[in-house]
């Protein structure tokens, strides 16, 4: 078992103390959104670790948790945001692994107390995914994979669907508990609900842009993955919708530099780019990723009364947008939708070192970009924060394009 240096521990708890703190910074006037943020500082305290003993644990985000809470369980995220993990791995990581595998590995290893007894869940959408379901194992640690086909047609719906049926028995196997329908109803009536106040919400920050910094909102959308009970998130969300939707601000004067950021996911405490936008002054009109778009895809609570496994796999497969695919329509059809419903001036593509699945997105992004005539700003990156100052003046440069192309559409008009 891996020991844990003290520099290493104090330098993890620097790193998240860090965006905690740039938070308070610009903390919105509602005492929720504080909460919610507490919740994700706990999720994230090693002390807190020291007493969690989860039964089981979900790798990266394209899982249908509906699956585990259907056993009675809560289960604990892990989607790996931190610099600080990833030096964990140390030597163990494969060298071509990206920041987001390689933080999961070091997480897992120095946690491996708290990840020994549980059954670690483990969606394979991409190639460091396969490798780390591999050193994982190696290191005695209990996983399952769901494989996802990189193709979706019929046969690659069913073999999903088996994927599925495979991961229930291995969790009922862990457990030694039965999966019933019943509970598979309950487990995605309490999902359904948590999603509709995740959809409002999302809604509500589009209509008033103002109450909230692109980071805040990024941030409770990721709070989801640090419930300790889903009902309590759930509420605690339902109460920061009313209060923002008691608000009447005005929609303040269109600011130029609205952009649509999205490719490689950010997870917590890794909010170096979307601080990055905020500093140059562009504003983050909307985040495209798995969790805003699972928001909008979600079951309804009529949609659960008659829901099946088969049923469920198939809404979740088909909405799917994870980087597991050869081409991803899902995220396209995605991108092209809030491209064209939002009043937008650029799309920021961000792109972790790595995570070539993306880059192969970006072209057909490019294509339907450009019919539109919205530059697309590409990025490559890392958690390191040693290219902050080299992004910074790539981003400022693009910035002042927008507002250049502002400007002569208004001398234009």
């Amino acid at each position: 078992c891996m020991k844990l240096q003290e520099k290493e521990v104090s330098a993890y708890k620097a790193e998240h103390q860090n965006i905690a703190e740039r938070l308070m910074r610009e903390m919105p006037p509602f005492k929720e959104a504080e909460q919610l943020l507490e919740l994700v500082q706990t999720h994230f305290s090693l002390a807190a670790h020291d007493t969690l003993h989860p039964k089981v644990m979900i790798l990266g985000s394209a899982f249908p948790e509906e699956l585990v809470y259907a056993f009675g369980i809560t289960p604990y995220w892990v989607l790996g945001g931190s610099l600080q993990t990833g030096a964990w791995a140390g030597e163990l990581a494969p060298r071509d692994a990206d920041p987001v595998s390689r933080s999961i590995l070091g997480f897992l290893l120095g946690m491996e107390e708290m990840a020994r007894d549980a059954l670690i869940l483990l969606p394979v959408v991409s190639d460091s995914a396969r490798k780390l379901a591999y050193l994982l194992r190696r290191e005695g640690l209990k996983v399952h994979t769901l494989d996802i086909p990189p193709v979706k047609d019929e046969s690659a719906a069913r073999k999903y669907e088996r994927q599925l049926e495979l991961c229930v028995e291995a969790i009922s196997a862990h457990t030694r508990k039965r999966f019933t329908r019943r509970a598979l109803r309950s487990a995605a009536s309490l999902v359904a609900q948590a999603h509709d106040e995740l959809r409002r919400f999302l809604r509500l920050t589009e209509e008033r842009p103002a109450l909230l910094s692109a980071p805040w909102r990024m941030l409770i959308c990721f709070s989801y993955y640090c419930a300790h009970g889903l009902p309590q998130w759930t509420e605690l969300l339902a109460g920061l919708n009313d209060k923002m939707e008691a608000c009447h601000t005005r929609r303040p004067s269109r600011a130029s530099g609205n952009v649509i950021l999205m490719g490689s996911p950010i997870y917590f405490p890794n909010y170096k780019i979307p601080f990055l936008l905020q500093d140059v002054g562009l504003h983050v009109a909307a985040h495209l990723d798995y969790t805003t778009r699972r928001a909008v895809t979600a079951l309804t609570i009529e949609e659960t009364a008659d829901i099946t496994l088969s049923g469920l796999g198939q809404r979740f497969y088909q909405a799917d947008c994870s980087g597991s695919y050869a081409k991803n329509g899902t995220l396209q059809a995605a991108a092209s939708e809030l491209v064209d419903s939002r009043d937008v001036d650029g799309v920021v593509y961000c792109v972790l070192k790595g995570q070539i699945e993306y880059d192969f997105e970006l072209e057909r992004l490019e294509g339907f970009c450009g019919e539109r005539n919205i530059p697309v700003f590409r990025l490559e990156t890392d958690y390191n924060q040693q290219d902050v100052e080299q992004l910074r003046i790539r981003m400022e440069a693009f910035s002042e394009m927008l507002r250049q192309r502002q400007y002569q559409k208004g001398v234009a008009v």
